[in-house]
C-alpha cells in the first residue's frame, strides 16, 4: 500500500468518528493556510537553504546540514511531530526506502520542532535509522517560510486532543510547520520541493525518489 493510500484510510476513519464541529475547525484551518499561500511564499527551487544549525537529539549537540551531505543530494523531510499519525506513517515510508535513496546519491534527514527527547521517542517508536533532528523553536522552518501559528480555534481543539505544543516542542507561541520535502544539492541549493498546507496529504516517497533519478539523469546529460 502506498503512503497516500494509508493516509487516506486514517483520514476517512478519523473524520467518520469526529464531531462535525471539530472537523470544520480542522478543515477551516487548512483553508486558512492555503489562503496564506505558504507554498508560494516559501523558498523555491533555485533558492539556497540557510545553514541554520539543528540539534542532534542523541547527544544534544549542534549539527550543520552541510555536514550531513555525504552524497550528491540531501532529502529534507519536515514533519509536524511524532504526535501526528500522518507524520509517523510518512517517517516509516521514508525509512523503508532509505537504502534505495542512497542508491540514487541521496541521504534522508527528517526534521521537526519537537524537543530532543521527543525526537528520540519518535525515532525509536518508528524504528528509524535515518537521521532525525530537532529544529529548535522552528528557526530553520521559519527561515524557509514553512512555519505558521495555530489560530485560537485550532489551539483549543489541539488541546482537547491532548496535544500541548509547549510540552512537546517547548513552544509557547503555538507555532507549527507545514509538511514539506526539499531536495538540496551540495551547495545547499533547492533542486526540488513539495510544500503541502494540508497536513493530511504528503509527497509520496517513491515519487521523490523517482524525481531524484530524473535529476541525476539530467546532470549526466549536462
Amino acid at each position: 500500500m502506498s503512503l497516500s493510500q494509508s493516509l487516506s484510510q486514517i483520514t476517512a476513519s478519523g473524520f467518520e468518528k469526529m464531531p462535525h464541529s471539530i472537523a470544520k475547525v480542522l478543515s477551516d484551518g487548512i483553508e486558512e493556510l492555503k489562503k496564506d499561500d505558504l507554498s508560494g511564499t516559501a523558498l523555491q527551487v533555485g533558492d539556497t537553504i540557510p545553514d541554520i544549525e539543528l540539534i542532534n537529539p542523541e547527544n544534544r549537540s549542534s549539527i550543520s546540514l552541510k555536514d550531513l551531505i555525504k552524497h550528491e543530494y540531501l532529502v529534507l523531510n519536515f514533519y509536524r511531530g511524532g504526535w501526528c499519525p500522518y507524520c509517523n506513517l510518512e517517517l516509516r515510508a521514508y525509512e523503508q526506502l532509505r537504502e534505495q535513496f542512497k542508491a540514487v546519491s541521496a541521504n534522508i534527514v527528517s526534521i521537526s520542532a519537537e524537543l530532543p527527547d521527543r525526537t528520540i521517542s519518535t525515532a525509536t517508536r518508528n524504528k528509524l535509522s535515518h537521521t532525525v533532528l530537532t529544529d529548535h523553536h522552528a528557526k530553520l522552518a521559519n527561515a524557509i517560510g514553512i512555519d505558521f501559528q495555530l489560530n485560537k480555534d485550532l489551539q483549543r481543539e489541539y488541546a482537547n486532543f491532548g496535544i500541548n505544543l509547549s510540552e512537546l516542542h517547548g513552544n509557547e507561541d503555538n507555532v507549527l510547520l507545514v509538511p514539506a520535502v526539499f531536495i538540496i544539492d551540495k551547495d545547499m541549493k533547492i533542486v526540488w520541493s513539495h510544500i503541502e498546507e494540508n497536513y493530511m496529504i504528503r509527497a509520496e516517497p517513491l515519487d521523490v525518489m523517482n524525481e531524484l533519478k530524473r535529476i541525476n539523469e539530467r546532470a549526466l546529460v549536462h
